[in-house]
C-alpha cells in the first residue's frame, strides 16, 4: 500500500488531480490523507468541499510515499506558510517524492527545491511568481521530472499521472503505462 500526503489549500484545483488519484490507489492500493494549513476543510475551485485529516504542522514526512500538490487559484494564500515549506524540505531531504503541478510548483519554489534545478509550470505562473524561482531554471515543458521532483503544466494531466506512478515504480509493464497514458488521453 502507498501512503500519500495530498494537500489542499482554499481554490486548489481539483481536476489536475484526478487521473492521478485514480491509478494511485488502482495500483498502489494508495491510502491518501488530505491535509490543509490548519487542518481545517477548503472548498477547490470545483466546489468540492475537502475535509482535512491533518494539519501541516503534524505531518510525519516519514509516514508517507508521496507528497502531492494540485494547482489552484489560491496557492499565494498559503505560499508563506513556514511549516508547508518545512514539511516539504523534510520531504526533500529523504528523498521521498513530491508532485507538483502547475501553481503549486511556486510552493516548491518558496522552499527553496528548486534553485538549480529544472522546473515547468504554466507560463502565467512563471511570470506572476518569478521571485520565488530565482535561480532554477523554467523550461515550459509540459513535464520535467528531477530526481524525487515532478512538476508540471496544469494541463499536462497525463505525462504527470505517468511521471507519479514512475517515482512510486508502479507499473507492471510497459503496456500497463502505455495503457494509462491512453486513458488519461482518452484514446481507449
Amino acid at each position: 500500500m502507498v501512503n500519500v500526503l495530498f494537500f489542499a489549500y482554499p481554490m486548489y484545483a481539483d481536476f489536475e488531480i484526478g487521473h492521478t488519484l485514480f491509478f494511485l490507489r488502482k495500483l498502489g492500493k494508495a491510502k491518501v490523507t488530505t491535509a490543509t494549513v490548519d487542518g481545517e476543510p477548503v472548498e477547490s475551485l470545483g466546489g468540492l468541499i475537502t475535509h482535512a485529516q491533518i494539519a501541516i504542522s503534524k505531518v510525519n514526512p516519514l509516514d508517507y510515499d508521496l507528497f502531492l500538490i494540485s494547482g489552484g487559484d489560491g496557492v499565494s494564500q498559503v505560499l508563506e506558510n513556514v511549516q508547508l515549506q518545512r514539511i516539504l524540505q523534510e520531504f526533500n531531504h529523504y528523498e521521498k517524492p513530491i508532485a507538483a503541478i502547475c501553481a503549486s510548483s511556486t510552493l516548491l519554489g518558496k522552499a527553496g527545491l528548486l534553485s538549480g534545478e529544472k522546473f515547468t509550470c504554466t507560463p502565467n505562473t512563471y511570470e506572476s511568481f518569478k521571485d520565488v524561482f530565482i535561480g532554477a531554471e523554467y523550461t515550459g515543458n509540459r513535464i520535467e521530472v528531477v530526481e524525487n521532483i515532478v512538476t508540471a503544466k496544469g494541463t499536462a494531466f497525463p505525462e504527470f499521472t505517468l511521471a507519479v506512478a514512475d517515482q512510486l515504480e508502479l507499473w507492471n509493464s510497459e503496456d500497463q503505462r502505455e495503457g494509462a497514458m491512453k486513458f488519461c488521453k482518452g484514446e481507449v
